[in-house]
């Protein structure tokens, strides 16, 4: 199928949905020596927009971020912050989690939280509040890091740390040998963390998203 058929047929299939029309660019981390994109070419030619955000996706052993192999009295995932798991994500674990800055999760975005063959949700607590919280899923021997969330006046205290490292264990536990995540590119602090953690990026990526018709431009 020709580049600008697929083009309008994505198109048409977000549109009929009431959605904004959206494609995923990817590409290796040095995007600058490589030739350019056809299919973003085409679309930046089009109008269609980079969106906000664009993401680098970082890997690791589980075990190398869960602790282990740092010493015979090392327990995986410890940090010496308490972390709670979870089959399931309760109230409190929902009301942390603000996904892009929402207020409140939509019910789909309950329902694929909870979508993996595998997942556990974990958080931490103080003075009775869940002051973080993160995901783990595991599928086919990988492990997917997501939804790492800390409030912000409790940030700086290696909290996303203890939550990184005790989702690994956990994923670890159940088979799983490499474990990735992916974070916005700009996100410096936490992109710092993970590198901490043992992860090391292994290429980006960008959405660009279609003019929305009679918007101005």
């Amino acid at each position: 199928m020709p580049l600008v058929e697929a083009v309008d047929r994505i198109g048409q299939w977000y549109l009929h949905r009431g959605l904004p029309p959206m494609i995923v660019i990817p590409g290796p981390l040095a995007s600058a020596a490589q030739p350019p994109d056809p299919l973003d070419t085409l679309l930046a030619a089009r109008g269609w927009r980079v969106r906000s955000g664009p993401a680098v996706v970082m890997t690791a052993q589980t075990g190398a971020v869960a602790g282990r192999g740092q010493g015979a009295d090392r327990t995986p995932g410890a940090t010496g912050v308490p972390v709670t798991l979870a089959s399931r994500p309760d109230a409190a674990w929902l009301a942390r989690y603000h996904y892009r800055g929402m207020a409140e999760l939509p019910a789909s975005a309950r329902r694929l939280l909870q979508s993996a063959p595998w997942q556990a949700f974990a958080s931490v607590e103080d003075g009775g509040q869940t002051i973080a919280v993160g995901r783990v899923s595991v599928a086919a021997g990988w492990a997917g890091i997501t939804a790492i969330d800390v409030a912000p006046e409790h940030r700086r205290r290696g909290l996303g740390t203890a939550l990184t490292r005790a989702l690994a264990a956990e994923a670890a536990g159940r088979g799983a040998g490499r474990v990735f995540l992916q974070v916005e590119e700009g996100n410096v602090a936490a992109r710092a963390l993970y590198e901490r953690c043992g992860f090391a990026t292994v290429h980006r990526y960008h959405y660009r998203v279609a003019p929305v018709p009679g918007a101005p431009s």
